[in-house]
């Protein structure tokens, strides 16, 4: 199977199959993606940091909107 094939069968999955896929990548060892993960890369090289744990995952989580009753909460801010 080559990416062409992969990529192909990731757009057929489920939303919640999709996140897994998510999640499994920020869990492998790879280049840095941000410029926090590249400095920190940077200093475990250089002896200087041990290993830390995946913050990109936590980033990533689909939070679902709390409902509240009455009035939406910026006109209650806006109020006082």
């Amino acid at each position: 199977m080559d990416l062409k094939e992969v990529l192909e069968a990731v757009l057929t999955l489920s939303p919640e199959e999709r996140e897994q896929v998510r999640a499994f990548l920020d869990t492998l060892p790879g280049v840095p993606t941000s410029p926090e993960e590249e400095a920190q890369a940077r200093l475990r090289a250089a002896g200087l940091l041990g290993e830390t744990g995946p913050t990109a995952a936590v980033g990533r989580i689909r939070r679902t909107p709390v409902e509240i009753k009455g009035r939406p909460l910026s006109d209650t801010l806006v109020g006082e």
